[in-house]
C-alpha cells in the first residue's frame, strides 16, 4: 500500500478523519487534507474557549471539517491553554460554479468520487465528476508541498467538459479561522499585488506572509473579478471550456515567516515590526522566482531518497506492510524544518494537543531518525538545548535551581500545560531529554555534542534532581511524582522516573569525568557537587523486590484499590476514562498506559527475563490501553522475552490506531507512528543497538507467517542493510 485510496460516495462524518489521516507535509509547511472548496455547514471561524481537559476524554468539535495550514514554530498566545500552534489563513481555495450553481461536496449533484494519497511522493488526488444543471463537469485535483523549495504548495486543476460550458473558478485566501476556537491574529492585511497577499502578524510578534497566483495553460480564460471581504480575498476567472478537451491549471501558494532570519544575523537598518515586514516581503520576492523551476519529477526525486533511506520490507505480512508504511509517512512528512520546533503529539495534522511537543520526542520519535537519517535526530536534541534557557526558568518558578524540562513544550521552553496534575507530576521528561541525549550520542559517536552542548543540559537537570529529592535517613525519594501511567497521580519513587533520574545521573558523572577539569570549571561544577550527584544516584530507591524478581510501580502500589474491570467498564469500544470518575481513578490499580514496562524497552539488557515476565503477567491485567503510547510498548517487551505471538498481538492494535478510521479525525498519533516502527525493527526483527565491537545487535522474535523483515541502518556514520528470517540475520555494511 503506496496509494491509499478512498472512492464512492463522500462521507461527512468520515471527513475529518481523512483530513487529519491524510496530511501533507514538507517539513516547513504543514497541512490536513481538507478539500479546497467550502463545505455547507463547515464554520471555520468558530470562537469558544477550549478549557484544560482530558485530551483523551474530550470531544472534538467540528464536526465536518477543520482546516489547517502549519509552519512549525509558529505559535500564539492563548489566555488559557498558553503557547501553541496557529492555524494560518487557508491559501488553498478554489471555488467551481456554473451560473449561480457552486461546487459543494455535501450539496451538489455529483458522481464517480475519488481521492487518493500517493505516499511515496505526498500528493494528494481527488477525483468527481460535477452533475451541473448545463451539463456534466469532471474535475481532478491534485496538490503536494513541495520538497524542491519548503515554502510553496503546490495545486494543479484538470477540467473537462462533457459539453461546450463557461464555468467561472474562484481562487481565494481565507483567513477567518481560529485556532481551538481562538484567534491568534492581531493585524491581518489582505490585498491584491500580481496574485494574493496575506500578511499576517500573531499575539507572539511573529509574522507570515502568504502569497497565491494562478497559471492556466492554453484556453479560453480572462479574469472577471478580483474582491475581498474583511477575511477574505479573492480572484475570479471565466473560462470557456470545450467539449471533452482539458482545460489545466496550476495553483502556487509561497509561505515565508518571520522565522526564515531568526538564525541569521540581522544586516538590516530598520528594525521592529516595520523592519521585519520589509525583510519579510523582500524574502516573498526572492522565493518567487523559484515557481518556474518548480517540477513535480524533482520533489518526486527528494521523496524517493527519503524512502530510500527509511524504507522497511515485510515478507509474508502484508497489513503490517501497510501500516509502517504509513507511519514512515508521516514521520518524514512531519519532521520540521529547523531546530526551532520538534515534532508536536499530532504531528502537525490537527490541533488537540495544540501543536505542543511531549516526552514522545525522546522516547517514541527520536530512534526512527536516530537510525535512518541521524543529522534529523541531532536536530531534535538540539532543538532540546535551544529550550535549556526555559528549562532553567522552569525551575526556578518550582524553587528549585538548575532545569526542569516541561511537560508541555513549545516555542519558549517554559511549561504550557494547563492541568496542573501533568503539569506538575510528570517530572520524568526531564530525565527522559537526557535519555534521548546520551541515546543519540552513543548511537552516533557525536562527542563534540555530548561534551559541550549536551553536558551543559547534563549538569544543570542534575542540578534540578539533587534539589527535587527528599531524603529521609540513608535513603533519598522522588515524592509527589506521575509516571508515564496517568491515571495515577500523586504516588511516591515511581519506578520509571526513579530508574531514569538514576540512568541521567550516571551519565552525567561519567560525562564529567571525561570532559575534565577545565570543562567542569566552565560549567561551574564542583568536586562537592559531583559527590552529591553520586550520592543521590546511588541512593535514591527503586522500588525492586529481588526475592519475588519484580518491580512495584511506585512505592505502596499494592495499597491502591482494586478494581472489578468487568463490572466498571461496560463497553470496551470507549475508554475505561468514561466508565469511571477521575477522583476515583487515581487511587485505583488501572493503568492507563506502559509505565514501569517502559524500563525493558528501554534498557532491554538490565533486566532478568523473570523479572520482565513477572511484570508483564502482573501489569497487563491492570492496564487499560486508554493511551495510544501503550500497545507498542507491550509489543516490544514481549518480543524481549521472545514471546512473538503476543508481541504481534500488541501491533496489531497499535495498527489500527490512526488506520481503523477513528483515531485520526484530530491528527494522526505520530509517537505511535514512531513506535510502530521500534517495534518492528527493534522488536521483531530485534535490533538492539551497537555492540562493544562497533556492530548492531540483533535479537529476532519473528511470528512464524513473517518470512523476513529488511531494513537499513545508520551507525557511527556507517551505513548498513539488514535482513532478518527465522534462520538467520544478513548485516551487509555498504561501501562508502
Amino acid at each position: 500500500m503506496m496509494v491509499l485510496k478512498r472512492k464512492g460516495k463522500w462521507s461527512p462524518e468520515k471527513n475529518k478523519y481523512y483530513e487529519g489521516a491524510w496530511a501533507q507535509g514538507n517539513g516547513y509547511i504543514q497541512m490536513r487534507a481538507s478539500f479546497e472548496e467550502d463545505l455547507s455547514g463547515a464554520s471555520q471561524d468558530e470562537h469558544y474557549w477550549r478549557l484544560p481537559a482530558n485530551v483523551t476524554l474530550e470531544e472534538a468539535r467540528n464536526p465536518v471539517s477543520k482546516w489547517g495550514v502549519y509552519v512549525p514554530g509558529i505559535y500564539g498566545k492563548h489566555p488559557i491553554l498558553g503557547e501553541e500552534i496557529v492555524n494560518l489563513p487557508y491559501p488553498m481555495g478554489i471555488q467551481l460554479y456554473q451560473d449561480e450553481e457552486r461546487f459543494d461536496m455535501g450539496l451538489s449533484d455529483y458522481s464517480d468520487f475519488a481521492e487518493s494519497l500517493n505516499l511515496k511522493n505526498g500528493v494528494l488526488t481527488r477525483h468527481f465528476v460535477w452533475n451541473t444543471a448545463a451539463g456534466s463537469l469532471e474535475a481532478e485535483y491534485t496538490r503536494y508541498a513541495s520538497l524542491q523549495n519548503q515554502h510553496y504548495i503546490v495545486q494543479r486543476a484538470e477540467l473537462t467538459a462533457g459539453q461546450d460550458m463557461e464555468i467561472r473558478v474562484e481562487s481565494f485566501v481565507d483567513a477567518a479561522v481560529t485556532t481551538n476556537g481562538y484567534s491568534h491574529f492581531t493585524d491581518t492585511k489582505l490585498f491584491h499585488q500580481e496574485g494574493l497577499w496575506a500578511e499576517i502578524t500573531l499575539d507572539s510578534g511573529q509574522m507570515v506572509c502568504m502569497k497565491c497566483f494562478c497559471k492556466f495553460e492554453d484556453g479560453d480564460y480572462y479574469k472577471e473579478e478580483s474582491s475581498r471581504t474583511e477575511q477574505r480575498l479573492r480572484e475570479i476567472w471565466k473560462l470557456r471550456l470545450k467539449k471533452g478537451e482539458p482545460f489545466v491549471f496550476y495553483k502556487y501558494t509561497i509561505i515565508a515567516t518571520s522565522l526564515d532570519w531568526k538564525d541569521e544575523a540581522d544586516g538590516m537598518i530598520l528594525s521592529g515590526p516595520f523592519g521585519d515586514l520589509l525583510r519579510l516581503r523582500e524574502r516573498m520576492v526572492t522565493l518567487e522566482l523559484d515557481a518556474q523551476r518548480l517540477t513535480l519529477k524533482a520533489h518526486e526525486e527528494i521523496w524517493a531518497k527519503r524512502w530510500s533511506e527509511s524504507d522497511v520490507q515485510i515478507v509474508g505480512d502484508k497489513r503490517l506492510q501497510d501500516s509502517l508504511r504509513f507511519s514512515i509517512y508521516h514521520l518524514l512528512r512531519a519532521f520540521p524544518w529547523s531546530s526551532q520546533a520538534a515534532i508536536d503529539a499530532k504531528g502537525f495534522a490537527g490541533e488537540a494537543y495544540f501543536g505542543h511537543y511531549f516526552w514522545d520526542t525522546e522516547i517514541y520519535l527520536l530512534p526512527f531518525y536516530l537510525y535512518t537519517t541521524p543529522q534529523k535526530a541531532r536536530s531534535l536534541i538540539e532543538f532540546r538545548y535551544r529550550m535549556l534557557e526555559g528549562a532553567k526558568k522552569n525551575a526556578a518558578r518550582y524553587g528549585y535551581p538548575g532545569a526542569r524540562y516541561p511537560w508541555e513544550c513549545c516555542q519558549s521552553g517554559l511549561e504550557q500545560c494547563s492541568n496542573w496534575q501533568y503539569g506538575d507530576m510528570e517530572v520524568h521528561v526531564t530525565a527522559d531529554v537526557i535519555y534521548g541525549l546520551w541515546h543519540y550520542c552513543k548511537a552516533t559517536g557525536d562527542t563534540e555534542f555530548l561534551l559541550n552542548q549536551g553536558l551543559e543540559m547534563m549538569v544543570e537537570t542534575a542540578r534540578y534532581w539533587c534539589s527535587r529529592v527528599d531524603w529521609a535517613g540513608d535513603t533519598c525519594h522522588l515524592l509527589g511524582v506521575m509516571g508515564p501511567d496517568e491515571y495515577l497521580a500523586f504516588t511516591n519513587d515511581n519506578a520509571y522516573t526513579n530508574y531514569m533520574v538514576k540512568f541521567a545521573l550516571k551519565q552525567t558523572l561519567e560525562t564529567l569525568k571525561i570532559a575534565g577539569g577545565e570543562r567542569k570549571n566552565e560549567l561551574g561544577v564542583t568536586d562537592l557537587e559531583m559527590e552529591e550527584f553520586q550520592k543521590v544516584h546511588d541512593l535514591l530507591v527503586f522500588p525492586y523486590d529481588e526475592d519475588a524478581h519484580f518491580i512495584w510501580q511506585c512505592q505502596d502500589f499494592d495499597h491502591f484499590a482494586d478494581v472489578e474491570f468487568d463490572k466498571v467498564w461496560k463497553d470496551r469500544s470507549k475508554p475505561f476514562g468514561h466508565f469511571i470518575s477521575q477522583e476515583k481513578n487515581y487511587r485505583s490499580k488501572a493503568l492507563k498506559q506502559a509505565d514501569t514496562l517502559g524500563l525493558f524497552s528501554l534498557f532491554p539488557n538490565a533486566f532478568d527475563q523473570e523479572t520482565k515476565k513477572n511484570c508483564l503477567e502482573y501489569y497487563e491485567k491492570i492496564t487499560t490501553h486508554d493511551s495510544s503510547l501503550s500497545y507498542v510498548i507491550h509489543a516490544l517487551v514481549h518480543a524481549g522475552v521472545k514471546d512473538a505471538k503476543r508481541s504481534y498481538e500488541f501491533l496489531q492494535k497499535s495498527m489500527e490506531i490512526d488506520l481503523a478510521q477513528r483515531g485520526a479525525a484530530e491528527g494522526i498519533h505520530i509517537a505511535n507512528a514512531g513506535g510502530l516502527w521500534q517495534a518492528v525493527v527493534c522488536g521483531l526483527a530485534g535490533f538492539s543497538g551497537v555492540g562493544k565491537d562497533g556492530q548492531p545487535v540483533f535479537h529476532p522474535a519473528l511470528p512464524e507467517h513473517i518470512r523476513a523483515i529488511r531494513f537499513g541502518l545508520r551507525l557511527n556514520g556507517g551505513r548498513y542493510q539488514a535482513e532478518v528470517t527465522a534462520d538467520q540475520v544478513t548485516v551487509t555494511k555498504e561501501v562508502g
